[in-house]
């Protein structure tokens, strides 16, 4: 099914929010029309390998990549 799969289930605003807490995301654009996002990062503080299995179609990839991000992320000090 895939992350973006399952975002589908959420309202707009949620996401938004939920993207707005990230701040190795320096930007991002929801486009609801063609249910698709595209997310500017910091690839210093998130490799872009992991953002690639975050949207890959495999459920368990992006579970993992997730885990993996917020574990970079406290890592860097970003979640400090």
């Amino acid at each position: 099914m895939g992350i973006v799969a399952h975002l589908a289930k959420y309202k707009l605003q949620d996401i938004e929010h939920a993207l707005a807490a990230i701040p190795a995301f320096k930007n991002y654009k929801l486009n609801s029309v063609t249910g698709s996002i595209l997310i500017e990062y910091d690839p210093v503080i998130i490799q872009p390998q992991l953002v690639d299995r975050l949207f890959s179609g495999s459920d368990q990839q992006a579970e993992q990549a997730c885990y993996a991000i917020a574990e970079s992320l406290n890592l860097n000090g970003v979640n400090s």
